[in-house]
């Protein structure tokens, strides 16, 4: 096993093609398109087998997040998942340790949006109190549906925050957390 990191610029068509694969059977074929692009234009972080067989992936894209007011680019955290065979051995957080990592030298603050929040909590993110928004193309739009989801990690660069506050998207198609 090794773990390995790249730019989506830097990966193959031949390895998109697999993670794709690999991110749609760990999904259970709920793994659509936008989730799909949303997983593009960062930085990845995987585990290969020695057959080359991607074991384990998660991804960090830079996103625009308002955090009580303030703008801030953050590691958005995007299609972490482990193939079937290899869950429960430690992969996932292996991948998710290291993309804190990048995001602790890299952003102000680490969001994502997860139902499973225990799973994160053990790595220091932790749960967002207050109400979310999208700042979709016609105005804000309040998202309570995601309120219980986002999970925030602090970093160096972190700015004072009250989880009770507002957090406020960017805009995207697909799924706006």
């Amino acid at each position: 096993m090794r773990l390995r990191e790249a730019q989506t610029s830097d990966l193959s068509p031949q390895f998109l093609r697999a993670l794709r694969a690999m991110l749609d059977a760990a999904f259970d074929d709920d793994f659509g398109d936008p989730d799909w692009a949303h997983a593009l234009g960062g930085t990845h972080a995987w585990i290969e087998a020695t057959d080359g067989q991607i074991v384990s992936h998660g991804c960090v894209v830079e996103r625009r997040i308002e955090v009580g007011g303030r703008a801030l680019t953050v590691g958005y955290v995007e299609a972490l998942a482990t193939a079937e065979a290899w869950r429960q051995q430690g992969h996932g957080t292996t991948v998710m340790r290291r993309l804190g990592e990048l995001i602790a030298a890299r952003h102000a603050l680490g969001v994502l949006s997860t139902g499973a929040q225990s799973f994160y909590a053990r790595l220091g993110w932790v749960g967002w109190r207050g109400a979310t928004w999208v700042d979709a193309p016609r105005g804000r739009v309040r998202t309570p549906e995601d309120d219980d989801s986002i999970m925030i990690l602090r970093t160096p660069a972190s700015p004072a925050i009250d989880l009770a506050g507002d957090l406020l998207a960017d805009w995207r198609t697909g799924d706006a957390w």
